[in-house]
């Protein structure tokens, strides 16, 4: 996974691996709009930041407010 260190936008497999999903809920995430994702080219081609996974994974990762 060294190599996706360096990418700033990431296919669905890559952030499956960064988020420890499998591909299909990326997917899944992606068309329910659960997962912020971009479209650079147009509607079929979509990428996911980095950066937006990253701050994904430190929401899911703080304690719950109680």
């Amino acid at each position: 996974m060294p190599e996706l260190m360096d990418k700033e936008l990431l296919n669905a497999e890559e952030a499956g691996l960064v988020l420890g999903l499998k591909t299909s809920t990326v997917r899944r995430l992606t068309y329910t709009r659960d997962l912020p994702c971009v479209r650079p080219t147009g509607k079929r081609c979509v990428r996911y930041r980095r950066r937006d996974l990253e701050d994904l994974l430190r929401m899911r990762s703080q304690p719950a407010r109680g």
